[in-house]
């Protein structure tokens, strides 16, 4: 008996016939069954960063130290977009200085957050590239079994909106356990 059944069968127990075979019916769709229990393995861990995102909390770096085995991957995404927009409004010379800024910006931020995975004796691949956030995240996600990201990854968040747009998308359309700090 798994246990599922011997959670229903221990709350409706005295209860017979049609109505049990109802009620387990009922419950189905809100408990987990035995399988939906199991943790997936983690082999690797994909971490989207970008100009929104300060710093990982502290807490975020205790849960993924249990999986020290998994290979970890820092992603700085570019947007390919506001480049574009750049260039397009001010001129080829101002996309230049925004993406070499950026470049920048990406690396350092890059560093910092690695040295705290090192530090946790985690050793992360660092790429950085230009892109569109959602679309290659959710593209890249197909290839990690655990994805981690910021609640302001993509854009800023607000006291109206305290999940970027960009977060929501990428959940939406993932197929992977995602851990949203």
């Amino acid at each position: 008996m798994g246990l599922f059944s011997s959670l229903i069968q221990r709350k409706f127990k005295d209860i017979a016939g049609k109505r049990y075979e109802r009620i387990l019916k009922e419950y189905r769709d809100f408990l987990l069954t035995e399988e939906e229990m199991v943790l997936p393995e983690i082999k690797s861990v994909l971490i989207p960063l970008d100009r929104f995102i300060g710093e990982i909390p502290v807490e975020v770096y205790e849960t993924l130290s249990a999986y020290r085995d998994a290979k970890f991957v820092l992603l700085y995404i570019i947007d390919i977009h506001v480049s574009y927009m750049i260039e397009q409004t001010l001129g080829v010379e101002a996309s230049e200085e925004f993406k070499k800024k950026e470049k920048e910006e990406g690396m350092k931020l890059l560093g910092k957050i690695s040295r705290n995975f090192e530090a946790l004796g985690i050793n992360p691949q660092l790429r950085l590239f230009f892109g569109d956030k959602s679309r290659d995240i959710i593209s890249l996600a197909q290839k990690h079994d655990l994805l981690v990201l910021s609640k302001a990854y993509g854009s800023e968040i607000t006291k109206t909106h305290p999940l970027s747009p960009v977060v929501l998308k990428i959940v939406q359309h993932v197929n992977i356990p995602v851990i949203v700090y």
